[in-house]
């Protein structure tokens, strides 16, 4: 089983790294969600995760806050993808919805297409996506070469043995077009019950490894 780890500083990076962590998730300010981590720190998690061996997706949200971003707002978000590429980064993980709680295709797809040749991983914002729209989004999304879903299966609010039947659910839809990767919640000490109950075969989370 692959285990993500969520965090926002270099010493926690080591200290992961250290442990034994498969892929780190790179973000500024956790307490907020998560937003984009600044370039110095992009730049020497580049090269530590690649002196580990281990693969490093890096956080793109300009702000706290919803998903349904101003035109602004994904100009900055373009030129922060073509900065990380310059840097090395090979994966990044963005989303961005509308008013109404859809997927964003016209936004999506400039950004997909800025992010070239990295791959590209859905965040969290997927939890904020009207239920009866998510099958149409994940189509969407794979069809445009998104690797792979981090999803809750529901509000943060709830936990994560409250929305599992919807993350099976989810991963149904998914099928084998689109990765889902289930966090939220899941912690090293739950990690091998939720990923064997989705029949998955990776997890994230900011306490999936011992430290």
């Amino acid at each position: 089983m692959l285990r993500e780890i969520a965090l926002a500083d270099l010493n926690t990076l080591q200290l992961a790294i250290n442990a034994g962590i498969e892929r780190v998730e790179l973000n500024a300010h956790l307490e907020l969600g998560g937003v984009t981590p600044t370039d110095e720190t992009v730049q020497e998690a580049v090269r530590m995760t690649e002196a580990a061996g281990i693969d490093l997706v890096v956080m793109v949200r300009p702000r706290a806050g919803d998903f349904n971003y101003s035109y602004n707002e994904i100009e900055e978000m373009l030129q922060i993808i073509k900065r990380f590429r310059t840097l090395g980064v090979k994966t990044v993980t963005f989303g961005v919805l509308t008013a109404n709680h859809c997927l964003a295709r016209d936004k999506m797809f400039k950004l997909i297409e800025a992010a070239k040749p990295m791959q590209v991983v859905f965040h969290m914002a997927f939890d904020d996506i009207v239920p009866q729209k998510q099958g149409q989004a994940l189509r969407w999304l794979a069809r445009y070469g998104v690797i792979r879903v981090l999803t809750h299966g529901g509000p943060l609010s709830e936990s994560i043995d409250e929305t599992l039947p919807h993350l099976k659910i989810i991963k149904s839809l998914a099928q084998q077009d689109i990765e889902i990767l289930p966090g939220g919640g899941v912690t090293h000490v739950n990690a091998h019950q939720i990923a064997t109950s989705l029949a998955v075969n990776q997890v994230h989370g900011t306490h999936i490894i011992k430290m």
